[in-house]
């Protein structure tokens, strides 16, 4: 039994542009599918803005955690009852009073975690933080 084996196939010379055809149609198609969905404007409602013609500042407070139970408002020192005294008394004066809280190196997380509750339990509402 003699088997012939047949010469070694000759490089294919020519590209073969069937599956480069079908991915470009593919593409042709999921382009025709969403631009229309592209040009569609997008209705956004922007807010106004509204003039002021007495505009209110908002008082910014100072306050500085020291040590337990010691505070200073404004560099004044306080404890934590008459802070929360005086917290309320600018409360009742001007609505929109900011804390600016910051914390000295040796006060603890929850004696500044018990200063944002004394100023929540005040009314305040807009509490930051400040690194001093």
């Amino acid at each position: 039994m003699a088997f012939s084996v047949a010469s070694s196939a000759a490089p294919q010379s020519q590209i073969n542009i069937t599956p480069l055809v079908d991915v470009m149609l593919v593409l042709l198609v999921i382009f025709m599918v969403t631009a229309p969905m592209l040009s569609r404007p997008l209705e956004v409602q922007l807010p106004q803005q509204a003039l002021r013609h007495n505009p209110d500042t908002p008082t910014q407070l100072r306050l500085r955690v020291v040590g337990s139970d010691s505070y200073q408002l404004e560099g004044n020192p306080v404890s934590g009852r008459q802070l929360q005294q005086q917290l309320s008394r600018a409360r009742m004066q001007s609505p929109a009073v900011q804390l600016r809280l910051s914390a000295a190196g040796q006060a603890d997380y929850q004696q500044l975690v018990d200063a944002i509750a004394i100023a929540r339990r005040a009314g305040l509402q807009q509490i930051s933080m400040s690194a001093d």
